[in-house]
């Protein structure tokens, strides 16, 4: 039994055209181009996500350093 599921959706004409070239160029359905290109799409967000938590936490990581290197200059003084 096959997990894919039938949807209908309305899109720009341009964007129906440049599928069916796409479509053509590289001998793949418009369903699989759609797919693959959702699969893309998510694949970059989660890695922006990432990018972004990354750099969240190394701001956190840089800002603890900080406290806790003038603490231990508050000692040593």
């Amino acid at each position: 039994m096959s997990s894919k599921l039938k949807v209908t959706i309305t899109v720009e004409r341009f964007v129906i055209e440049e599928i069916d070239r796409l479509s053509k160029e590289q001998k793949e359905s418009r369903s699989h181009l759609i797919e693959k290109a959702i699969k893309t799409w998510r694949q970059m967000q989660l890695e922006k996500e990432l990018a972004d938590g990354y750099l969240a936490m190394g701001k956190e990581d840089l800002e603890t350093a900080e406290a806790s290197l003038n603490a231990g200059a508050e000692v040593l003084k």
